[in-house]
């Protein structure tokens, strides 16, 4: 089994962005090994949250215990660079060879991990090398955006989608709301007219396509009982900026919209803030809620619970990942289901609100 970073396994990665590899996709060996690609943007990995679970979850593949009769049938490697530009022309090296490094031989079949929902905007570099036995997964996106994604790049049953079903997560933080607001010991008027939840996140949803249902779910189950504010880093700073190798845009951004929070609270009240931030999440909640945090509440999501002291709902990267790969060895090419939706047990306890496969 080979666990491989792609800095390393790579090294055209650093070429220009107009540099295109030679494609050398012989058809597929029945019966070789097979090889997953998954790609993290710049900073995703290192603050223990859902994109680390990834990772690991991927990386169990090559443990003799875990795979059983699939051991030593598999390579795993990874894409983490330092900016989008290099990230992209790493996956565009990766697509236009089906070679083994190591043994004379091309893989039977190719799977592509997009992490995050927005990169599924680099298939238009790599579709044209992908072979038919290659297939595409998509992380957080729902069933409807996969199948646009399957159409819009003629991938057909090659495109695949698993999204975490949020709801009984968000509907307990719900419980906890409004057991809150409705407690005898809040005073009158210490929420202002009504309470305030703020939902901060890097990409607005029109760019990003979470598609977890998080604020249907708060409208639906706290109704007119609180007003709902969407924020996202990318209403600060352009969102191609999100991405690029410095983070001086998210520390800029997000110090903007910390201004804005403070100023929001300091005119309704005390409120809540669901800060949802993705692959910035390591960090950004000391600029994001830089102001003096006695203004709200803090839920951290696709974060680890042993980084901040706030509650926390993490996306259970591992276990998800780990049980899709699996599910996928066990296919043919182009036979595994086209959207998965996975279920997140949670743990009833108010002080910390926790996910857990």
């Amino acid at each position: 089994m080979l666990l491989t970073a792609a800095v390393l396994l790579l090294t055209a990665s650093c070429s220009k962005d107009d540099d295109e590899p030679q494609q050398v996709n012989p058809p597929a060996a029945a019966g070789a090994r097979l090889q997953v690609m998954m790609v993290f943007a710049p900073g995703q990995l290192g603050d223990g949250g859902y994109a680390d679970g990834l990772l690991q979850g991927a990386s169990a593949l090559e443990l003799p215990e875990a795979m059983e009769s699939w051991t030593d049938t598999i390579d795993v490697h990874f894409i983490s660079l330092y900016s989008v530009a290099d990230t992209r022309q790493a996956l565009k090296n990766w697509a236009a060879t089906a070679a083994h490094p190591f043994y004379e031989s091309t893989y039977e079949r190719r799977l592509l991990v997009l992490t995050e929902p927005y990169m599924t905007a680099w298939l238009s570099e790599v579709k044209g090398y992908l072979r038919e036995t290659d297939e595409v997964l998509i992380m957080k996106a729902d069933e409807a955006y996969t199948q646009r994604i399957a159409d819009t790049y003629g991938l057909g049953n090659r495109a695949h989608g698993a999204n975490f079903d949020m709801t009984e997560a968000i509907g307990l933080y719900c419980d906890g709301i409004r057991t809150f607001i409705n407690s005898d010991e809040v005073e009158p008027g210490f929420f202002g007219e009504k309470p305030e939840i703020v939902l901060f996140r890097r990409f607005t949803a029109a760019q990003n396509y979470y598609c977890d249902g998080i604020e249907d779910i708060i409208r639906q189950q706290l109704g007119n009982d609180v007003n709902l504010t969407v924020y996202a880093l990318s209403d600060y700073v352009d969102a191609e900026d999100l991405n690029e190798e410095t983070n001086v845009a998210y520390i800029q951004a997000a110090y903007t919209a910390a201004a804005k929070l403070d100023q929001h609270f300091r005119q309704t009240g005390y409120g809540f803030v669901i800060a949802d931030l993705g692959t910035c999440n390591s960090g950004m909640l000391n600029y994001m809620l830089g102001t003096p945090l006695y203004h709200y509440e803090v839920l951290m999501l696709d974060n680890s619970i042993y980084t901040y002291n706030y509650m926390a709902i993490c996306r259970n990267g591992f276990a998800v990942i780990l049980q899709w790969l699996k599910d996928w060895m066990d296919h043919s090419a182009g036979t595994m289901p086209r959207f998965k939706l996975f279920k997140e047990e949670v743990v009833h306890n108010l002080g910390e609100v926790v996910s857990e496969k």
